[in-house]
């Protein structure tokens, strides 16, 4: 019987996947699988994944289905009862996480997914657990009925149980990348399950690897894309509009601060990349307002 079921979606990030599979084959005391999805990377990703068969299950998809997608279709092959998801650029910081993972499942039975402890590179504590969803503040839904007190954690080390994940459908494959998390943890709660946080477990997370040779403006879209597809799911629709021209007004009057600033003594490398930020923001903004 498998006890835990790793699911690793991989994009270009071939030598710290190699890193992380290391870790999750040194596990003691537990039954794993190992199921990657490489999402058509670019680099040698496959090689270094080739090279662990038949030890992990590896799928290699023709082109990047996003994160969400590429998840479930790992999912579809699993068997354990507890599903990791885990990024490709984190590993287990000892040989007995996944057995901590299973441990805390099992005397936890009031939380349908649970994050873990993550130290940055420098083996500092990042926060993982969030009391809201963003611009919670902003918007009329009420989420106080909901399970718990955890409104979501990061996506780069999950846990979830599967009968859980099964019954709201997993992903929603709407989101291709960023926002896919906190989407899910807020089904699973309205499922009537509770998000918690596994300090037993620690995961060390270098942090948006797979998307270091993409241009900034293209991860600064994909990010906002991703809050504004969460908004229009889960907020009433007058909140969404107010939001964003919320987001509109300020990304002009940033624009003409900017602008003022370039006319009057220059533009640094930092005041570049507000203007292009602001931009985007701006232009995402009167697309959907206008839309």
């Amino acid at each position: 019987m498998i006890d835990i079921s790793v699911l690793i979606v991989n994009y270009n990030t071939a030598f710290l996947v190699k890193k992380c599979i290391e870790s999750l084959l040194s596990q003691q005391a537990v039954s794993v699988e190992i199921i990657v999805v490489d999402n058509n990377s670019q680099d040698d990703s496959v090689t270094v994944l080739q090279q662990f068969l038949p030890r992990i299950t590896l799928i290699a998809n023709k082109d990047n289905k996003g994160f969400g997608k590429a998840n479930n279709q790992a999912f579809a092959l699993s068997q354990a009862p507890i599903i990791f998801m885990l990024n490709p650029d984190a590993f287990c910081m000892t040989n007995q996480d996944l057995q901590h993972a299973v441990q805390f499942m099992d005397n936890h039975y009031q939380y349908g997914l649970v994050g873990t402890r993550i130290v940055n590179d420098k083996e500092q504590l990042e926060e993982t657990a969030y009391y809201h969803y963003p611009r919670q503040k902003q918007t009329r839904a009420d989420f106080s009925h909901l399970p718990g007190k955890i409104a979501t954690v990061l996506g780069a080390s999950m846990i979830v149980r599967r009968d859980v994940f099964e019954k709201v459908n997993g992903f929603d494959e709407d989101f291709f990348l960023y926002g896919e998390e906190t989407d899910l943890c807020l089904r699973i709660r309205q499922a009537g399950y509770g998000i918690g946080y596994c300090e037993s477990v620690t995961v060390q997370h270098v942090g948006s690897a797979s998307e270091k040779g993409n241009p900034r403006e293209e991860v600064i879209r994909k990010k906002k894309l991703g809050k504004l597809l969460f908004y229009r799911k889960h907020y009433p629709e007058s909140d969404v509009r107010n939001i964003v021209r919320h987001d509109l007004v300020r990304a002009r009057l940033h624009l003409l601060r900017l602008s003022l600033i370039k006319y009057l003594f220059g533009w640094n490398q930092k005041q570049k990349n507000q203007y292009k930020h602001q931009v985007i923001v701006r232009d995402l903004a009167s697309h959907f307002l206008n839309g």
